[in-house]
């Protein structure tokens, strides 16, 4: 008997847990866990990586589609002299891993508060808590990995464990809580796994496009035609500076808007709120600073290229790759890899040792072609990818959502040595009072990074934008923008809006009286000037045709 049966080979992937701990390799795109993938993804953002070579521009961009593919069609304007190469999706994986912004929650619990609440020991500031969760599972961190949401979580017991993972939306298996008490027993943390919002399971490649072009812009118009509402668009541009929107709006956001018990997961709705305030056409600054010049994929080397045509079966093939099957090698693998009627190749990626040897011999491929469309596909992609990082290290990471009727002007980017950083983690503090010698979590104060302070109602924050549609169903009163400017290519924004007062008398509309809030006032950010001559200037610059 070739294949097991669905039953059993389900067993096996969720039991995989314990050889994941022995297991050779990396870990592969389930990690050996619980995977889900019975909900349709409908959220999705447009990744797009600019980067200057000389006069060329090359335009890396992640194709977000669904449906069947003989229905998939893209069309995106570009001057005459486009060159289109095959991109990296493993770069996006490590762009949004490394760059996108993180919100988190640090706790600060009044010291006279009893002790017991925090296992004894007074500590219990576990960063990124999920709301509702209890004290007694120490979140160690949770952040968003490539398409994941990981928590690393510490519980006292299963039973803890289990109320967190429903608590936030981790659909584990609740059978497997049997075969976890032995790990809790020696001192394992658990890490909970599940696709964020916006990813999708397609296989469509990233392309490069490069061309002549003094300055990055985004064809945005025709997409107008198949738009969903809010549609996000990530940008990230390398360069010798911060990168600024040149014709749009750049927004900085109402913190006090943001879930921050959960990780801000309404972070795009409040951004497309911001958004919307600045006339629709408007960019925030997820981050901007140096960065690693090692940022991006790997390339493979020779000896790995080697392994490929040795491996002995489809299993040591796997094993050859010493970074783990990648975006990119899966991309490879699932269309060379065949075994017989009814072999799932992305299974087999996802659990190798989920197959006997007998299933193993089975699958066939031709490691001679496998071997060329690492070095061709893959390694010519990362090979550039290295240069165009190390040539330009400056990134800048730009997110903004439009809805079909927003997309009538194609944003275009400049760079500005004047402005400052922009760090991707954002860190807001919650403070818990005593109410009878017990920590009050329902009541405390959270404290965001801009200064904004509210206080929690029933554990909860009151002043939430959530959106649905392109259209706000919660917070509709809420400002999404603290600030909305113009940005320049020299000197200081422009503040055409400064929403600081009206956002702290909705926070505090007593002055803290009754609330006994305390909100603390913000310093006001300083009026930048206008560069109109300098802007007729920037505007002689040879810019991208569009079709």
């Amino acid at each position: 008997m070739l294949m097991r049966t669905a039953l059993i080979r389900t067993a096996l992937i969720r039991t995989a847990l314990a050889g994941a701990f022995l297991a050779p390799g990396a870990a592969f795109a389930c990690g050996g866990l619980f995977c889900n993938t019975s909900r349709p993804v409908n959220q999705a953002a447009e990744r797009i990586l600019f980067a200057h070579d000389g006069d060329t521009l090359h335009m890396h961009v992640r194709i977000t589609y669904q449906g069947p593919p003989a229905e998939f069609g893209w069309l995106l304007p570009t001057p005459p002299d486009v060159q289109v190469e095959l991109s990296s999706e493993q770069l996006f994986v490590d762009l949004d891993r490394q760059f996108a912004p993180r919100f988190v929650l640090r706790t600060e619990v009044d010291p006279d508060c009893a002790q017991r609440a925090f296992g004894g020991e007074g500590e219990g500031e576990g960063e990124g808590e999920g709301e509702g969760e209890g004290p007694a599972v120490n979140v160690l961190s949770r952040e968003p990995v490539g398409p994941f949401d990981i928590a690393v979580l510490q519980p006292d017991t299963v039973e803890d464990l289990r109320a967190w993972l429903d608590a936030n939306g981790y659909e584990i298996p609740a059978q497997t809580d049997g075969t976890l008490q032995p790990y809790l027993e020696l001192g394992a943390v658990f890490v909970a796994v599940r696709l964020l919002p916006d990813q999708d399971a397609g296989d469509i490649s990233p392309l490069r496009l490069s061309f002549g072009s003094a300055r990055p812009a985004i064809p945005i118009v025709p997409t107008s035609v198949a738009a969903e509402p809010d549609m996000g668009i990530i940008v990230h541009v390398l360069g010798p500076d911060r990168a600024i929107p040149l014709n749009y709006r750049h927004v900085v956001i109402n913190e006090a808007a943001i879930d921050w018990q959960n990780n801000g997961q309404n972070y795009a709705d409040v951004v497309s709120q911001a958004a919307d305030e600045a006339n629709g056409q408007a960019f925030a600054t997820d981050f901007a600073g140096p960065h690693d010049s090692r940022v991006g994929p790997p390339v493979f080397n020779e000896t790995v290229l080697t392994g490929i045509t040795n491996a002995r079966d489809a299993r040591a093939l796997l094993a050859v790759f010493p970074f783990g099957i990648d975006a990119d090698v899966q991309r490879v693998l699932l269309s060379e890899l065949h075994g017989p009627p009814g072999f799932d190749p992305l299974l087999f990626l996802q659990c190798p040792w989920c197959f006997d040897d007998d299933e193993v011999a089975a699958i066939e491929y031709d490691a001679a072609a496998i071997a060329e469309r690492v070095e061709t596909e893959i390694n010519g992609a990362r090979r550039h990818l290295q240069a165009m990082f190390e040539a330009n290290r400056y990134l800048t990471r730009l997110y903004s959502t439009l809805s079909a009727a927003e997309m009538t002007l194609d944003p275009e980017f400049e760079f500005n040595a004047d402005l400052g950083v922009v760090p991707n983690q954002r860190t807001a503090v919650r403070r818990v009072a005593c109410d009878d010698g017990d920590p009050d979590f329902d009541r405390a104060t959270i404290e965001t990074p801009s200064g904004l302070r509210y206080r929690l109602v029933d554990g909860r924050n009151p002043h939430l934008i959530q959106r649905q549609s392109g259209e706000t169903v919660r917070g509709e009163d809420v400002p999404g923008a603290r600030i909305v400017e113009r940005t320049f290519a020299i000197g200081q924004s422009e503040v055409e809006q400064n929403r600081t007062d009206e956002i702290e008398r909705l926070l505090d509309p007593t002055d803290g009286d009754a609330s006994g809030c305390g909100c603390a006032m913000i310093e006001r950010d300083p009026p930048g000037l206008a560069f109109w001559g300098l802007l007729l200037a920037m505007g002689l610059g040879r810019r991208m045709r569009r079709a």
